[in-house]
């Protein structure tokens, strides 16, 4: 099963084998649960948000359509149920009163986890076409990596990389407002909490 692609295994699991589903598991756990471990700073709350969502996955099986990446499809999905988890607790601290606050910004513009998609499909592709180096900052960033962190791995200066980090967004900005006009203040703050968390 592992050497099938996710479309074949997302077949497979429309035919109730749950080896599919396990193999899918396998491929995406430890990336999805640094994704919501960064967000949450809590294993877990971290590791129950990316077992329901395998659960999720399994019992929609039948009726799911995924246009694009799966891994994409799972990582928005993860990112939404953060901003449920969070939106369901007591916020007592300050830096939760901080995410809070930034997800209940975004939470208001999302209609649903195509914002996040559609995001990432624009984001895909201007990347594409940036310089190598302005590309692994930004990769590095959205991996929730302080600036004196990128600084150290690339070799950079830490305002050389706070540069990088403007001028990517510069760039990314004129990107999602040219394709996505409609929608662009809603993108753009997605952007803005990815690259400054």
């Amino acid at each position: 099963m592992k050497h099938l692609t996710d479309q074949e295994l997302l077949s497979a699991m429309k035919e109730n084998e749950h080896r599919a589903l396990d193999a899918l598991f396998d491929r995406y756990w430890q990336p999805l649960y640094r994704l919501a471990r960064a967000r949450l700073q809590d294993n877990d709350a971290a590791q129950d948000i990316v077992q329901e969502l395998f659960i999720k996955l399994w019992q929609r099986r039948e009726n799911l359509t995924i246009d694009g990446s799966l891994e994409n499809y799972l990582q928005g999905a993860v990112r939404l149920s953060v901003i449920s988890h969070f939106r369901s607790k007591k916020i007592t601290t300050v830096q939760l009163d901080d995410a809070l606050e930034r997800l209940n910004m975004l939470e208001s513009s999302i209609a649903s986890m195509t914002d996040y998609l559609e995001l990432e499909k624009t984001l895909e592709q201007t990347l594409e076409l940036m310089p190598d180096m302005l590309r692994k900052v930004f990769e590095l960033r959205s991996q929730h990596r302080s600036v004196k962190e990128i600084a150290g791995e690339l070799g950079l200066a830490d305002q050389t990389v706070k540069n990088y980090i403007s001028e990517v967004l510069r760039r990314l900005r004129l990107a999602v407002a040219q394709k996505h006009p409609e929608k662009h203040l809603t993108y753009l703050s997605l952007l803005l909490a990815m690259l400054y968390k």
